[in-house]
């Protein structure tokens, strides 16, 4: 499932995303059959319900409801007049305005939740395997992310080239979320690599450096500047996890700074161009901050309950003016805190708060513990931070192949706190 997710739920919705749902029901099964009968930690009974209240609120807003309870206040009663006008206001519908938006974003949350349920009842050496096979997938699009920028605008490698036609993209069809992959996977390369550095195994702490190297230069090539950003920094805040074990400090930093020294000059040659012009560009023409603006507006219009998950390309476009509109149709906020507020109202608000919550309390628990295997639980809080950093200015998260690997983690987490317990 980790693997088809990797491979397809980087494409836009279509049959990528239904190769991953099909994949995920054995999981599904095999989770539910498994989590009975597994010891759970009660921080991962927090995070069940978590997942729990996120479907039960999705799956609420399916539910048909009278004209006078959805079409009430707001938006929601002009649409309702609008409809009373052209003589299709009777009738029952579901809370969300979209409810085949909803729907797939059911699917995807309950495809998340297997993938972590499953996990969470694994033993360590299982989840560490996952982990290299997830490192494995990342590094084989990480080459083809090479192949692509060489081949140049509009290569034939490019399975999604309408959007993004020039460098490292891999299975993606955004850059941005390719790169917020990569810079998920280089913490956890590297704490793989520290941790054969500890055992004493040089050859393999050389695989994984070798494997970081390919990781951040992939990300520089996407493009991105957030993502390759993002990718930098995690890089760097995961190099002190090389200093735990016998020896001295300087010998053990050597190499991850070599690593990083090494990547650094193939930025330097083969990507700095492209991020050059990328950093030229003016961020105060980017649309985001219009996005922002109006989706503020939409956001204060559908509070508190929200107007459905999947709905904001629809409950967006009256809040933008007409002078404002661009040659390019909003999909989503670019601000995923926003999108949620717009979307699911308080509740997906008081959720999102919830999970964070709890993800910060199993990670401070942890490292109180002074548990064994410290640097995946460091890499794993790492790699969540990426994408969730990066949801402020983009959506990697509705990505299934970005949210399947952030499940993967917080599963390295939440199985982690059991230990601690």
């Amino acid at each position: 499932m980790l693997l088809a997710a990797l491979l397809f739920g980087g494409g836009p919705r279509g049959l990528g995303d239904l190769a991953v749902h099909l994949a995920a029901l054995p999981a599904a099964a095999l989770a539910a059959l498994r989590w009975r009968t597994a010891e759970r930690a009660s921080l991962q009974r927090w995070v069940a319900w978590g997942w729990g209240g996120i479907l039960l609120v999705l799956s609420l807003s399916l539910l048909p409801l009278p004209a006078s309870v959805w079409g009430h206040g707001g938006p929601r009663a002009d649409l309702l007049a609008g409809l009373t006008v052209i003589g299709e206001s009777g009738g029952w519908r579901p809370w969300s305005l979209d409810p085949w938006g909803t729907a797939r974003a059911l699917l995807a949350v309950g495809t998340a939740f297997a993938l972590w349920a499953l996990l969470t009842t694994l033993g360590e050496a299982s989840r560490r395997r996952l982990l290299m096979l997830a490192i494995g997938a990342g590094l084989a699009m990480a080459l083809l992310g090479f192949a692509q920028a060489a081949a140049g605008a509009h290569s034939t490698l490019r399975p999604h080239a309408y959007h993004h036609p020039v460098g490292a993209i891999g299975l993606f069809a955004n850059r941005n979320h390719f790169a917020s992959l990569m810079g998920m996977l280089l913490p956890l390369t590297l704490a793989l690599a520290a941790r054969a550095q500890r055992h004493r195994r040089p050859s393999e702490a050389a695989v994984w450096y070798g494997a970081a190297v390919i990781l951040m230069l992939a990300a520089a090539l996407s493009f991105s500047r957030m993502g390759g950003a993002l990718a930098l920094l995690a890089t760097l805040a995961a190099v002190p996890l090389c200093l735990r074990g016998e020896g001295r400090a300087r010998r053990r930093l050597l190499a991850p700074i070599s690593a990083v020294a090494v990547a650094a000059a193939g930025v330097a040659v083969y990507a700095w161009n492209g991020l050059a012009q990328r950093l030229n560009q003016d961020v105060a023409e980017d649309l985001r901050w219009q996005y922002l603006q109006y989706g503020w507006q939409a956001a204060k219009a559908y509070l508190p309950w929200g107007s459905g998950a999947g709905s904001f390309r629809e409950v967006y476009a009256p809040f933008e003016p007409m002078g404002a509109m661009r040659d390019v149709h909003a999909l989503h906020a670019h601000n995923d805190l926003l999108q949620v507020a717009i979307e699911l109202g308080v509740p997906g608000l008081l959720l999102v708060a919830g999970l964070l919550a709890v993800l910060i309390v199993a990670v401070r628990k942890y490292r109180i513990a002074d548990c064994g295997g410290r640097e995946i639980l460091t890499a794993a809080a790492l790699a969540v931070s990426v994408p969730l950093v990066h949801s402020f200015v983009d959506y990697p998260l509705r990505t299934l192949a970005v949210a399947t690997t952030f499940a993967m983690c917080m599963a390295l987490i939440t199985a982690n706190s059991q230990r601690a317990q």
